[in-house]
């Protein structure tokens, strides 16, 4: 039996941040969960439902501006506001019974992971078993037209709160159409970013590649070998410079961004509880 609770906490700037938390009557640790951008917690539910019969809670928690936390949908004044959440979600939770003294694994996709891995280069991350980095954005596949790419530094300094198109359709998410029916019916679900958060994006992308090399937790990196909205060669960058002397990727043919909503899914959930089962014992 699972229990699922629910709470906020108020962020550097007021903020109130929404996440999540399902646990089981047994377990060996906590998967804390990073969602990408336009998405939200329970995006996962799908992951967390094909990994029931594994030891392990899960916790997630809504980006600013995304499915419950507070914020102008897509909206962040800069990328690193997004750090900053994560990190004092972090502190915020760290001595809750079902986390303290206990394992933890740090998941995140796309766009989190970009996120969850500026915030340990920047602030440090708690003590973990490993991380998993599903489709990480750390280059950009999707094309984003180049007026666009321009007016944002224009944007940012002019009208800093108006919100763009991400240039994500459903299509590249996943191949799956009840899937993508459920996004387009999904009222959390949103195609807006803010000129700061892209900006900041670019910024970051550069800054995670240089710092690879102290990168030493052990990790597994799930994609596509053509990821059809981040760069696939900047994630195995990556991973190639990664310092962790434990490593390990799933590269899957011909798949969508969102692994773990494609048609091949289930090997995606295989997969990752064979890295998972690593840090069990």
């Amino acid at each position: 039996m699972i229990k699922r609770t629910e709470s906020f906490f108020n962020s550097f700037d007021g903020t109130k941040i929404f996440f999540q938390y399902w646990e089981k009557p047994e377990y060996v640790g906590t998967v804390i969960i990073t969602h990408g951008q336009g998405e939200h917690s329970d995006a996962y539910l799908r992951l967390i439902e094909g990994l029931q019969d594994s030891p392990w809670n899960f916790l997630a928690w809504d980006l600013r501006g995304h499915g419950r936390s507070e914020g102008q949908r897509g909206y962040a004044s800069r990328f690193d506001d997004f750090t900053r959440d994560f990190s004092g979600l972090l502190t915020h939770i760290q001595d809750r019974p079902q986390l303290k003294n206990k394992k933890t694994i740090f998941l995140a996709h796309s766009m989190g992971g970009l996120i969850q891995l500026k915030t340990q280069f920047l602030f440090g991350l708690p003590p973990h078993e490993a991380q998993v980095l599903s489709a990480p954005l750390l280059g950009l596949s999707v094309a984003v037209p180049l007026i666009k790419d321009l007016g944002a530094v224009v944007m940012n300094q002019v009208f800093p709160r108006l919100t763009l198109s991400n240039e994500i359709r459903y299509a590249n998410l996943t191949r799956d159409p009840d899937v993508i029916l459920e996004f387009e019916r999904d009222a959390f679900r949103h195609g807006k970013i803010s000129s700061g958060v892209y900006l900041g994006m670019l910024e970051s992308f550069p800054f995670v590649q240089e710092k690879a090399a102290e990168f030493k937790s052990p990790f597994l990196l799930q994609m596509s070998d053509n990821d059809p909205i981040v760069s696939s060669p900047a994630a195995l960058k990556f991973f190639d410079a990664a310092g962790s002397p434990l490593k390990f990727k799933n590269i899957y043919h011909d798949g969508m961004h969102e692994s773990y909503n494609d048609i091949h899914r289930a090997t995606v959930y295989q997969d990752l509880k064979e890295f998972l089962k690593k840090f069990e014992s």
